[in-house]
């Protein structure tokens, strides 16, 4: 009979020892993320003590409280500065705070707690799951289980074909109904793509769409701002004009005024010095009556 495949047991590939081996390494590893998460779920304990404690402080000006002295000794003090608070920022920097803002810091000291607490049960699944692997594989090789492997040779002839009592119209069926099957799942699944492509296509026009909008919303908000600067400016200018003119207007008044009043000055001269020269001439009766007569 022509050996078709190879076997090979389960233990000459996973020893029994090794595995179980493995399988207690990986619980002790498991056993210590556990005290880990435990002593990170104290600490988050802790910080939420804290964060209660500091919010009650404030409350009163001072609270009586017992001082320790040494490891063993206490004595009675009294706790003053209650909105006060010396906060560890690392490396053996302190900052002083006010009540609120070190209740913001433990905060936030509690969300990288939680952080690290889901990060330590991820890896304790891994570990878990790792551990049942090793178990399962002692297990199976400490039973005597063997592992059976056969190369798959396709077949020319139909004598020692498994479906020799068939036709060959007979074998060739259920590979055509798988091959239209396949065909069609092809055909259904290149559809999908290609709806998804065409959806994803349009996403993107629209999103493109609304981005030109928006531009050019804010060009004709930009240019609407403009034009409204430039028109104040144009009013501004043109009350500067008129606010020229008027100036201009009434300088040429008063200068006006100012030429009137020399004129009227002038005449008074004229009028004074007129009388003054009559008062100073000699007039006769004969020439005043020759004058008249001329006249």
């Amino acid at each position: 009979m022509e050996k078709k495949g190879t076997v090979t047991e389960l233990s000459s590939l996973y020893p029994a020892e090794e595995a179980q081996k493995a399988s207690m390494r990986v619980q002790d590893a498991i056993a210590e993320r556990q005290q880990q998460l435990n002593q990170v779920k104290s600490f988050i304990d802790d910080n939420i003590s804290l964060i209660n404690l500091v919010n009650k402080l404030p409350d009163e000006t001072h609270h009586n409280i017992m001082v320790p002295f040494g490891k063993a000794s206490f004595f009675p003090g009294r706790l003053i500065h209650t909105n006060e608070f010396m906060v560890l920022l690392g490396e053996g920097y302190y900052a002083e705070r006010t009540s609120k803002q070190t209740v913001e810091i433990l905060k936030r000291r509690g969300k990288s707690l939680e952080t690290q607490t889901e990060s330590l049960k991820a890896i304790m699944q891994d570990l878990k799951a790792e551990a049942l692997f090793f178990d399962t594989t002692a297990n199976e090789a400490a039973e005597g289980l063997v592992e059976i492997r056969e190369d798959y040779v396709e077949e020319g002839s139909s004598a020692t074909s498994p479906m020799a009592g068939y036709s060959k119209s007979d074998n060739n069926l259920p590979l055509e109904v798988n091959d239209g099957r396949a065909t069609a799942e092809d055909e259904e699944y290149a559809r999908i793509f290609s709806r998804m492509d065409d959806l994803e296509k349009e996403e993107e026009e629209a999103e493109k769409a609304d981005e030109s909008d928006d531009d050019e919303q804010l060009q004709g908000d930009d240019s609407t701002d403009q034009e409204t600067e430039e028109d104040a400016e144009k009013a501004d200018e043109s009350n500067d004009d008129d606010d020229e003119k008027l100036q201009r207007q009434i300088s040429i008044d008063q200068e006006g005024d100012v030429q009137i009043q020399r004129q009227i000055h002038n005449d008074q001269e004229v009028r004074s010095t007129l009388v003054e020269t009559s008062e100073t001439l000699p007039v006769s009766k004969g020439k005043c009556h020759l004058h008249k007569a001329e006249l």
